[in-house]
Parts: C-alpha cells; sequence; structure tokens
C-alpha cells in the first residue's frame, strides 16, 4: 500500500493531464463539438508546419494547398505524405530555427526505419491518453504494474546509456514498475518472467503482443491459476492479435485483454474499450481512411499535438475495421487489421499475404509453438519457430502441407520449417513475421 501511494504522488502530474483531457471530451459530447474543436486544432498545426518545418513549406507550395480549413471534408482532397517521402528528405524535417530536444526513430520491424526530431513538451498528450484509455479497465497510475518490454535501445550507448539506464531503474521503483527484456521470447526466459511476474503479484500487465502470447505459451502449465487473480487488464501493443490469441491470454491471465493502438511516429492513437471495438483520441488525432474496397479501409492519421515534425495525412499503414456509421473519419472502431498490404513476394512473383502465416504454422495443433518468422532465402521459404519443446519431423510436415494448401502457388517452392531457440528482432524488440536474407 505504501509503495502505491508513493508512486501516486510521483504521478500526480498523470492525474493533471488526465483531467484536464476528460474535461475537454466531457466539453464535445457530440461528433459536431468533436469535429469543430479537431478543425481548430488543425489549422494551428497547419500554420505552424508550413511557416516553420521546411517539408511543409515546400510540401504546401507543390500541391498549391491553403493556408487554413473550412472543413474536415477538405483534407480528403491534400495529397498523403508515406514514409518513403520522408526518408528522401530527411534534412527538410527540421525546423530552420530550433533544434529538437531529440529524436524518435521506428524499431525497423519493416526494413524501413525512419528518424524524426521530437520535443519533450509532447509527452502530456500521450500521459493523458495512456491513462485515459486504462483508466476503462480500471487501471490507475501506482498500480503494479509488469512490463514485457524492449525499449533499451532508447537509452543508447556508452556511459550515457548506462546512466539513463539508473535513471529509468529509479523512476521505476517509485512509481510502482517492474521491466522483463523482451528481446528473448526463448522457454527459459519466459518461464524465468513468469517467476518474476508472480513474486511482485502485478495488477496490470503491459507487453508487445508477440511477448505476452509467447509468455502464455511458454508457461501453459500455469494457466488460469489462483497467481494472477489481482491483475486488472492485460494490456498488448505492437501488433494485432487474431480472436483466438485474446481468447488465450485472457484464460491465462483470468482477466480481460487490452489492446492498445499506435506507432512510434504518430504515439497512441485509440484503446479498446471493455464494451468491445476501439475508442479513438479524437482529441490528439483525426483518423481518416482510405476505402480500397468494402471491406478494405487505409489508415490516414493527422497528428493534433504541437509537435517538432507533424506529420499531417500520414499514410501508417494499417487497415482498420470499421462500423458502418464511422466510414469518414472514425472516433470508434472495431479492429485493427495489420498491414494488409504486407506480402510475401518471391523473385519470380509468386506472393501471399503475411497475414497467412498465422494460419500456417498451425498453433491449434502443434500447440508448443511459441513464436514464427518466415524468412525468404534463395527463393525457398524457411519458417522459424520458437518452440517449448521439439518440433517432430511430422509436425514440420503438417506445416509445410497446410502452407501448400492455403497458398497453392507454393507447391513449387521449397518450404523449410527449422526450429530456433532466438527470433530475430527489431531494435525495438518487436519480432518481424518476414525477412528477407
Amino acid at each position: 500500500m505504501l509503495s502505491k501511494k508513493l508512486s501516486r504522488f510521483f504521478r500526480y502530474h498523470d492525474y493533471d493531464q488526465v483531467l484536464f483531457a476528460a474535461a475537454q471530451e466531457f466539453a464535445c459530447p457530440t461528433r459536431e463539438l468533436r469535429e469543430k474543436y479537431q478543425r481548430e486544432k488543425f489549422n494551428r498545426v497547419w500554420i505552424d508546419a508550413y511557416q516553420n518545418v521546411p517539408f511543409y513549406t515546400k510540401w504546401k507550395k507543390e500541391h498549391n494547398l491553403p493556408d487554413s480549413i473550412s472543413s474536415l471534408d477538405e483534407l480528403a482532397f491534400w495529397p498523403i505524405i508515406t514514409k518513403k517521402e520522408l526518408q528522401k528528405t530527411p534534412a527538410l524535417m527540421l525546423r530552420e530555427k530550433q533544434r529538437p530536444d531529440k529524436y524518435g526513430f521506428t524499431g525497423g520491424s519493416t526494413g524501413e526505419p525512419l528518424r524524426w526530431g521530437t520535443w519533450n513538451c509532447n509527452a502530456h498528450d500521450y500521459i493523458a491518453n495512456i491513462w485515459i484509455g486504462r483508466s476503462a479497465y480500471g487501471v490507475t497510475p501506482g498500480d503494479r504494474t509488469f512490463l514485457l518490454w524492449g525499449h533499451q535501445h532508447l537509452h543508447g550507448e556508452g556511459w550515457r546509456g548506462r546512466y539513463k539506464t539508473i535513471i529509468r531503474k529509479i523512476k521505476d521503483s517509485l512509481t510502482n514498475v517492474y521491466r522483463f527484456s523482451a528481446y528473448d521470447l526463448s522457454p527459459a526466459k519466459m518461464k524465468q518472467a513468469y517467476k518474476d511476474m508472480r513474486r511482485i503479484s502485478p495488477e496490470f500487465i503491459i507487453g508487445y503482443s508477440s511477448a505476452i502470447v509467447a509468455f502464455c505459451r511458454a508457461n501453459r502449465e500455469w494457466a488460469n491459476n489462483s497467481n494472477f487473480l489481482n491483475v486488472k487488464c492485460v494490456m498488448c501493443t505492437a501488433g494485432p492479435l487474431t480472436q483466438k490469441e485474446q481468447d488465450e491470454i485472457e484464460l491465462f491471465f483470468n482477466a480481460p485483454v487490452c489492446m492498445e493502438y499506435g506507432s512510434a511516429e504518430c504515439g497512441v492513437m485509440a484503446y479498446t474499450i471493455p464494451t468491445g471495438g476501439y475508442r479513438v483520441f479524437w482529441r490528439t488525432h483525426i483518423l481518416e481512411v482510405k476505402t480500397i474496397n468494402k471491406n478494405s479501409h487505409r489508415n490516414i492519421v493527422t497528428c493534433l499535438s504541437g509537435r517538432y515534425f507533424p506529420f499531417i495525412r500520414y499514410d501508417i499503414g494499417d487497415f482498420l475495421e470499421l462500423y458502418p456509421e464511422e466510414v469518414k473519419r472514425p472516433h470508434m472502431f472495431i479492429s485493427v487489421m495489420g498491414r494488409q498490404g504486407e506480402t510475401v513476394i518471391f523473385s519470380d512473383g509468386t506472393a501471399f499475404n503475411v497475414i497467412l502465416g498465422h494460419e500456417m504454422v498451425c498453433t491449434t495443433q502443434i500447440r508448443q509453438i511459441m513464436a514464427y518468422q518466415m524468412v525468404i532465402k534463395d527463393d525457398s521459404l524457411i519458417f522459424r519457430i520458437l518452440a517449448d519443446g521439439e518440433i517432430t519431423s511430422l509436425e514440420k510436415d503438417i506445416i509445410i502441407k497446410r502452407c501448400r494448401e492455403i497458398v497453392p502457388s507454393l507447391v513449387n517452392k521449397k518450404i523449410l520449417v527449422e526450429q530456433s531457440q532466438k527470433m530475430q528482432t527489431s531494435l525495438s524488440g518487436k519480432i518481424p513475421l518476414v525477412i528477407y536474407q
């Protein structure tokens, strides 16, 4: 109890941010009022962008864009910015008269890392969003929290890196947080994570989606027991989960799964709510959708916070499943469908959607599988499998057979299944599903 009181004392500023944000939400109960707020915020962000950020000064002139908008509907006619476009002009992302406080960068899970400048004050809206999202599940600042996480790369190297690591540990201690590395998802490490988690008896668990799934599968024998009766919810981030995977996690912890939707570039954009679906943080983000077909809606994001480099009509690459009444600028949506456009492509043009890999690995039949990657090498498909126990030759044959059943064009491809004790990870500890060698 004392640790919780101390934690809440040191997080009093978090409460201030949440109360301020909640008051704004309360003041805008209708879509009309929310979009009026968004339009006014957008115009302030846009004026700052084209006046002070060379990229947008050039962008505005090239596309003959107005000084401001009178309706959010006008944004549908503006061009969309991609990550590749930003990577070509990194110097234009820097303000001419002001240097950033620090730099942010993507973890490189797609093989295309992006670097941009940030201000320290950007954290205010992020703090408000995460605690509003978590409060729906009864989680409050000060709750004992276990993180299965991988952001050690943000500390840097050398003495500065060691100093930041020490400071991070002190802050975690004061805020009732315990971290366990997600860089190594081997059975031995996940079993150790279970022991540590049980020891601290967390009220709130946070982790990468892939890491939480691996944790549950490595410790199946302890599923749904009394060791985690205090857990209010398990929050998964950095990747969507299938419904079966969510059910698996909820059964293990006897607690609901909360999904966080965000990105390194745009921050936290939405949280799930207990009644179902995602609630968008409309105060800080405009989500538009580019409809490809009836069931395919690509997310285009505009950040409304005052940022060193504003992301405006940015193609984040994700596809959303929408409610019928939320097909233009959703304030709610059903689920994140991942990056449907990502495909596994061979040199002869043979291709399939990366999401099909979930069906190929047969985790229902081969229960010891914890995680996997698809490696494309010399026109061969290699399934790199992390498992708690040996994968037999018969089970490998089952996976290969499933691959050719799901994607018939793989019939003439060499398919291998290799068991490994370690997955290749990005800088931030995420596991890319496809690797080209």
